[in-house]
């Protein structure tokens, strides 16, 4: 060809040459292809619960390297497989395989359909979903490469589990505040022997910076920035390097006993050297992009000095597993063929139908993302005058004191008067006059608020009222919208005859500068005007509450569905626009 022109023959030979050899690694690590199968659903399935997570890392919280734990996952199975590369392929039997993987799925399902239903609200709290990853996960590696090989990579699987937020927020809070006033004492004695013109104000963790011109400076030490997130992060990090290395746990515990004492004090370093910036005249970058930084800069040396010390406490990367010369020519004599193009076709169909279901599954969590933070925090302002959409009116009718008996010293019980907006009539018929809107009705809606959520589960409303002796006809779970799952309760009160609906809710709600959990329950007489427009919910939510009402047997009798019918929907629809009203209002 003539110089400056393409040699097309050539490339076409080195692109067959490549996808030749491509062929060959491939069908030389086909064991290979279900991890990432597996990686690929796993990422596809779970983009929400993934992506909420990576949240984390921008968040000043000992959460912060939960998102890292994935990688640890994936690192450690790595490893481990490398370490079994020369190992004779496991013996399988498959019914167990089966036995194990398929109800492991089945539960992880359940967390992310049936759960959410149940636990409304208080879904993100807990976070259900993670958990449900790791349980996903789990299943899909016994069913394709056996319990042996489950077991073997275990150490990857518990890290997925460790990346459930409900395991820290459940115990860390008093352990937090421990940590805190620790950091603070610390940081206190190393101050008051250093010329920081920092000065203690008498009041835990606040400190007094005297600048060398201008105003002195009040700098708080809480939780968020004490270095907790640091001392967990060792703990995972180092968790996950100990599971490469080997000799004996005794010394892997003091390993990570000095790692840890040594993050710590690094920390009241990096504290100190804040402080010292700070009072030298440069507060803003001090508490800017100086602490934004330093805290991470200095926990990467921790743990790179501490791998680098790994040998001197006789810790050492762990020796591949090999086989015996027989073993070896037995697996060798074993060894599966590649599988035939129709089974292949048939399990990346079987995983991408997988990978799509969850995915949607997973997606329509969304909107419980709506009621807390990435740290646990509610986002939900509790029910007030201010509670109201537009349109609307709710006024203050009585407090009853006599709650706290039973809901804590810190609750209260709160009635309101609601009025919804004036709701349009129907479309008159041909020949009719038209007719002006019509108002809803005024219900009650009664509130109670508690700092301990046991309490709204032991005294729940169904149960109060059959402590009254109230008649219940009707209970069943309504979707009201935003990830919120309503009681729905039809009864009647023997002594006067009266007959009631009510449609309540709970969730976790932003008071006094902590957590709150408030319990909302609209209720109303039957004479209601008007039907507000409340559609089933056709989505998964609305499906899975209605199987949940029929596996509990709710009442469908069609003489009292048509009694209630107005008030019913009537409710619904109120509690559906306060639910949006406040999920929107953050």
């Amino acid at each position: 060809m003539k110089r400056g022109s393409f040699d097309l023959t050539g490339l076409r030979e080195r692109g067959s040459q490549s996808a030749a050899s491509f062929a060959i690694w491939a069908r030389a690590h086909r064991v290979l292809w279900p991890a990432a199968g597996i990686v690929l659903v796993a990422l596809i399935g779970y983009n929400l619960t993934l992506g909420s997570m990576a949240d984390y890392l921008r968040l000043e919280t000992p959460l912060a390297y939960l998102p890292l734990l994935p990688f640890f996952s994936i690192g450690i199975a790595l490893f481990t497989a490398h370490r079994y590369r020369n190992a004779p392929a496991p013996i399988r039997d498959r019914q167990i395989d089966f036995l194990i993987g398929i109800p492991l799925i089945i539960f992880a399902l359940v967390l992310i359909t049936i759960v959410p239903a149940l636990a409304s609200t208080y879904y993100w709290s807990n976070r259900p979903d993670v958990l449900s990853l790791a349980l996903f996960v789990t299943g899909l590696i016994t069913i394709f490469y056996g319990t042996t090989w489950m077991w073997r990579v275990k150490a990857s699987l518990v890290f997925l589990v460790l990346m459930w937020p409900a395991l820290y927020l459940n115990i860390m809070p008093g352990i937090m505040q421990s940590f805190t006033d620790t950091t603070n004492s610390a940081l206190g004695a190393v101050v008051a022997h250093l010329s920081l013109g920092v000065t203690p104000t008498g009041s835990p963790g606040i400190l007094a910076v005297h600048q060398a011109s201008g105003i002195p400076l009040t700098v708080s030490v809480g939780s968020a920035c004490s270095g907790a997130d640091s001392v967990l992060g060792f703990l995972l990090i180092g968790g996950a390097i100990l599971t490469a290395v080997g000799g004996g746990g005794l010394r892997k515990v003091s390993w990570m006993v000095v790692g840890l004492v040594l993050t710590f004090l690094v920390n009241v370093l990096r504290l100190t050297s804040i402080l010292g910036l700070a009072s030298a005249g440069h507060p803003d970058l001090a508490l800017g992009g100086y602490h934004a930084v330093i805290g991470l800069i200095l926990f990467t040396v921790v743990v790179a000095l501490m791998m680098r010390l790994l040998p001197l406490f006789g810790l050492q990367p762990r020796a591949d597993v090999v086989a015996s010369p027989t073993s070896r020519r037995t697996a060798g004599a074993a060894a599966r063929p590649l599988p035939s193009v129709r089974r292949r076709q048939v399990v990346v169909g079987a995983m991408a139908t997988l990978a799509v279901l969850v995915g949607l599954t997973d997606h329509a969590l969304g909107p419980y993302a709506a009621f807390q933070d990435g740290t646990g925090s509610p986002r939900v302002q509790p029910f007030s005058m201010a509670s109201a959409p537009a349109g609307w009116r709710i006024s203050y009718e009585a407090d009853y004191p006599w709650a706290t008996q039973y809901f804590g010293a810190n609750s209260s019980f709160t009635r309101f008067l609601v009025q919804g907006a004036p709701k349009p009539a129907a479309t008159p018929q041909s020949g009719q006059p038209a007719t002006t809107a019509v108002s809803q009705s005024i219900v009650y809606a009664d509130v109670v608020r508690t700092d301990d959520r046991g309490s709204l589960d032991a005294y729940n409303l169904q149960n109060c009222f059959l402590f009254h002796n109230y008649n219940i006809v009707a209970s069943q779970r309504v979707d009201v919208g935003n990830g919120v799952t309503a009681l729905l309760l039809n009864y009647t009160d023997p002594a006067t005859q009266a007959s009631w609906a009510t449609v309540s809710w709970a969730w976790p709600v932003e008071n006094k500068g902590t957590t709150y959990y408030e319990r909302v329950a609209l209720t109303s007489s039957l004479f209601t005007a008007g039907d507000a427009d409340v559609s089933p919910n056709a989505g998964l939510h609305g499906m899975v509450v209605g199987f949940l009402n029929l596996l509990n047997g709710s009442h469908d009798d069609p003489k009292t569905n048509a009694l209630y019918k107005n008030a019913d929907t009537s409710l619904q629809g109120e509690a559906a626009d306060l639910v949006r009203f406040a999920v929107n209002r953050h």
